[in-house]
């Protein structure tokens, strides 16, 4: 009996220290998600929602001078701001470094991928001693998907640094100061463009200046296609600064999303601005002179028609050749290309531009490519370097290779290699 008895009491002790220890965590949790609500960027969400980001947070400190996240390196955390300051940065098109703004306590960061942004990363760089709560993204995306609210206060941060990193990069406006891009940025209308369809047509008259925020937009003259834009490029200044119509035609590649900056809003800018307003004007004329030199080259026009109707700015890198070190008849790197993935992926003899050769291949297109979007099974997919690949989730249904407007999608039937009951395996 007596033993019975101790074993009763030991048993109840037992329960006694887990019940402490589950209220002590508990206690714990709901003082993170306290200190989680008191953040900027946090303090209209649920309770729930602030204890589950508790659950999945982890402290981190930094020392001053570090590079938390690089333009280069993908990222795969949120950052939470707990004390401390970062700069973030960025470099324009024509690469000179440029400070996107500083964040303190209450802030965030790396919110970018969430939400498709795959090739535009900012740096961020630790200015003093910074205390954070570090949140895996995977972890993150399945909850968002639970939590409409904490989805809302995210995707509203990523739009406005996306409307700032966006004049960063445009050279026009990167050497301003942070705080004059905000108050340009707070005068954007957005604007959303499907595929294939009209922003400008030509000889309408110019109403305001357009920013790409993302997307490709082709320039076509009298139905000539003259020039490709993307993320961080600009039009319709010449129609304003000259008071004369639009002198192309701007079609959406891409779904676009454009920043659009009203006339007089503009013309309030330029008065307010009279650097910007010589800068715009020396590039309105070198696009001028440059349109000039396009109309008396016609092989040079011909050559850009084919590289932009072939898709072959649609990627960040293409491959290419050099005829006079290549012999014409060697197809020595499409037999490589076929040893190693046992189909050639490769063809040369593709647009010539200039004095090089584009190889026919997947253009890698970094927006919106119409075979992702053609797919049912979501099995084609960019990896973190930002390449696309295909997954096994892939079944052959083939929707992908009619959805490719460039011919660069075939399908392989892999079912005479099963000769042997290995291969089957």
């Amino acid at each position: 009996m007596a033993s019975s008895a101790g074993q009763r009491e030991r048993t109840q002790q037992a329960r006694q220290r887990a019940n402490a220890v589950a209220s002590a965590n508990e206690e714990r949790r709901r003082r993170q998600a306290a200190v989680l609500a008191q953040l900027d960027c946090l303090h209209d969400l649920a309770d729930d929602t602030l204890l589950r980001l508790a659950d999945i947070a982890v402290f981190r400190a930094f020392f001053p001078g570090v590079m938390v996240l690089s333009e280069l390196t993908p990222n795969r955390h949120l950052y939470l701001i707990l004390r401390g300051t970062v700069m973030l940065k960025l470099h324009d098109r024509i690469g000179r470094e440029v400070l996107v703004g500083v964040l303190n306590r209450g802030d965030c960061f790396g919110e970018g991928a969430l939400f498709g942004d795959q090739f535009r990363n900012v740096a961020v760089q630790t200015e003093t001693i910074c205390h954070v709560l570090q949140i895996p993204l995977h972890e993150l995306r399945s909850l968002i998907g639970e939590a409409p609210d904490l989805a809302h206060a995210l995707r509203t941060i990523y739009r406005r640094r996306l409307v700032e990193s966006t004049l960063g990069r445009i050279p026009l406006f990167s050497q301003l100061s942070p705080l004059e891009r905000i108050g340009i940025a707070e005068l954007l209308q957005p604007a959303n463009y499907v595929r294939g369809e009209l922003i400008i047509t030509q000889g309408s008259p110019g109403t305001a200046l357009y920013l790409v925020e993302s997307g490709q937009v082709l320039v076509e003259q009298h139905g000539q296609l003259i020039a490709q834009l993307e993320d961080g490029d600009f039009f319709g200044e010449m129609s304003l600064l000259h008071d004369t119509p639009h002198n192309a035609d701007i079609r959406a590649l891409t779904p676009a999303d454009v920043l659009i900056l009203p006339a007089t809003d503009f013309e309030a800018l330029l008065a307010r601005q009279p650097t910007l307003a010589a800068q715009l004007h020396d590039v309105a004329e070198r696009r001028r002179v440059s349109a000039l030199a396009r109309q008396n080259n016609q092989q040079r026009v011909a050559q850009l028609s084919a590289a932009i109707e072939r898709g072959l700015l649609r990627g960040r890198h293409v491959l290419v050749r050099d005829p006079q070190l290549c012999d014409p008849n060697c197809r020595q790197c499409e037999q490589a290309c076929a040893a190693r993935h046992g189909q050639a992926r490769i063809r040369v003899d593709g647009v010539a531009l200039e004095s090089l050769e584009i190889t026919e291949s997947c253009r890698q297109c970094k927006v919106a490519p119409e075979c992702v979007e053609a797919c049912p099974e979501d099995a084609i997919q960019w990896n973190e370097r930002g390449a696309l690949f295909v997954t096994d989730q892939c079944t052959g249904c083939g929707a992908c290779v009619p959805a490719c407007p460039y011919d660069a999608v075939q399908l392989v039937d892999h079912t005479n290699r099963a000769a042997t009951p290995l291969w089957g395996l």
